[in-house]
């Protein structure tokens, strides 16, 4: 009775330790300013906190569907190289799309501080969510390195359990993260309409960057395949 209770410790402490490993990878990752926590932090601005919290929650749903995918992929297939190949030129037209959105909305607001929608908006924030965060090459090196990283060290192990607890983690640092750009457009930037033109540039500029950054990615890739 006392070996299993002595056991039970120990499993709760593994399993407490890949959990909080997982939570505090995803905040820290989901702080550096990029796509998704900018566009959470201008949802919350320019649309409200519900809005911000719908787009966050498919984040993450996103986000735990492509780690569980990583870790399948650590255990039997190199997604990282068919996944990239598939999904950066999708990621770069929804980027350029955004970006000249963003860029037609600052050019065209009118003398009642009305945007004139040339290109159709994404009405569904959870939408947006599922494709910004979808459509992040990025995302399935970074989480396939920490799987490694974390199997390395002992503390992500080959079952379900551990997994379970690693998924959960991940998506409350991910939330916490994503928070925290939230509560600042919702209670921090509470100006939004007067700096409108100024927050469309910013957030057309970071998509215009990021589709640039995605291009560079695929042309280097697809030199190396030509050189090799």
């Amino acid at each position: 009775m006392l070996k299993k209770g002595f056991s039970l410790v120990v499993d709760m402490t593994k399993l407490s330790k890949v959990c909080f490993s997982g939570l505090l990878i995803s905040f820290l990752g989901a702080l550096p300013f990029g796509t998704l926590n900018l566009t959470a932090f201008d949802i919350a601005a320019s649309r409200g906190l519900f809005s911000a919290v719908w787009f966050a929650l498919a984040v993450v749903l996103v986000e735990l569907v492509v780690v569980r995918l990583t870790l399948f992929g650590n255990e039997r297939l190199n997604l990282s190289g068919k996944l990239l190949y598939y999904l950066v030129p999708f990621g770069i037209v929804l980027l350029l799309y955004l970006a000249i959105s963003n860029f037609i909305n600052m050019a065209h607001v009118s003398e009642f501080d009305s945007k004139m929608d040339l290109l159709p908006q994404f009405s569904s924030t959870f939408v947006l969510g599922i494709l910004l965060s979808a459509l992040n090459p990025l995302q399935i090196p970074f989480w396939m390195t920490w799987n490694k990283v974390l199997d390395s060290k002992g503390i992500l192990e080959t079952s379900k359990t551990s997994y379970v607890f690693y998924l959960i983690g991940i998506g409350i640092g991910t939330l916490f993260g994503l928070g925290v750009f939230i509560l600042a457009g919702k209670y921090i930037f509470t100006k939004y309409a007067k700096y409108n033109m100024v927050t469309n540039l910013l957030m057309g500029l970071l998509y215009l960057g990021f589709s640039f950054y995605l291009m560079f990615l695929m042309l280097k890739k697809k030199l190396n395949y030509k050189t090799s």
